[in-house]
């Protein structure tokens, strides 16, 4: 850009082009994920004191999450990372502009089903041999695998249930979803005061933050409805007019950018690039409400056959035994 067409933007009203998407926002998704996966296996250790059982856990956690992964990539995901959450598990998290309901059943499912049929599969070889893998018997990493999987499949948000559910059965509704996630913080919460695991309550603790960041960005999406900006489009295809608006309205309701400049004259912030990301967020992302009633029905039966399996294979539940010490 030329000297004299900066002063322009400065001096008039002019806009200048939006910032380019680099990327840079998103790349520490990388740095985050190692660095969520060292706090994992740490604290994670203080809580077991076993390497063999965390490492065991640590694996099964790694593939229902790379079952996502791949999914996410397959449909042509961006900014795709994996994050580990301690005494939890880990989400993968990634956009897409369009978001279709069958790609997403392929994609929630893609995380508990490899988990479930290896756990079965591992079930069968065992019999009653009584395997060994170092210390921990082959039967009980088979019900692990059953067992983890199929719990993330149980309807509370945001576990893969929960997430199916809204997305499928409730079209993203937001009022039903709300009334979801205050019955999942409630769900959590007994499971975590019942079964004395109380790191669980990081998850009812976090639907509370959601909710709560839900109810503050409804202003956000006021402002930014009563602005007559189209929302429901690309980054790409964002004017430039539309870019430098977006962002004054981000700049005037979020306090952490309270510093940066709305303009004129229009400038770039150092960290432009985070606003970039936040400009992209606000975008309206689709969804594809391509299942039909019929379709709904056969992911039900589907979904209660693989809640079932461990009913149906006589599959016990031996976790507590092996985490005490």
């Amino acid at each position: 850009m030329s000297h004299t067409a900066h002063n322009l933007y400065e001096i008039e009203n002019v806009y200048p082009p939006k910032h380019p998407d680099t990327g840079e926002a998103a790349s520490p998704l990388w740095y985050k994920g190692i660095y969520s996966i060292v706090l994992y296996l740490g604290l994670g250790y203080m809580l077991l004191r076993r390497w063999d059982l965390l490492l065991l856990i640590f694996g099964i956690v790694l593939l229902h999450e790379l079952g996502h992964f791949f999914a996410m990539r397959y449909y042509h995901y961006t900014d795709i990372g994996i994050l580990f959450l301690p005494f939890i598990g880990a989400w993968v998290q990634g956009n897409k502009n369009e978001i279709s309901q069958r790609q997403s059943i392929i994609i929630l499912l893609a995380g508990p089903v490899p988990g479930i049929l290896l756990g079965l599969l591992l079930h069968w070889l065992d019999g009653s041999k009584n395997i060994y893998v170092g210390a921990i018997p082959l039967g009980f990493i088979a019900q692990l695998l059953i067992w983890a999987n199929l719990l993330n499949l149980l309807p509370l948000y945001p576990l893969d249930g929960g997430q199916l559910l809204h997305r499928i059965f409730l079209d993203e509704e937001e009022r039903f979803i709300h009334i979801s996630m205050l019955l999942s913080i409630i769900a959590t919460i007994w499971i975590s005061t019942s079964t004395h695991f109380y790191p669980l309550l990081i998850i009812p603790a976090l639907l509370i933050y959601r909710f709560i960041n839900d109810r503050s960005n409804v202003k956000l999406e006021k402002a930014i409805e009563a602005s007559g900006i189209d929302v429901n489009t690309t980054y790409e295809a964002l004017s430039n007019e539309a870019y430098w608006k977006l962002r004054a309205i981000l700049i005037q309701h979020i306090p952490y950018l309270h510093h940066v400049k709305t303009g004129p004259p229009y400038v770039y912030d150092t960290n432009e690039s985070r606003i970039v990301q936040l400009v992209k967020a606000v975008l309206q992302k689709n969804l594809l409400l391509d299942v039909s009633a019929k379709g709904k029905i056969v992911l039900a039966i589907v979904w209660l056959v693989l809640l079932s399996l461990p009913w149906l294979f006589d599959i016990d539940f031996l976790l507590l035994k092996y985490l005490t010490p």
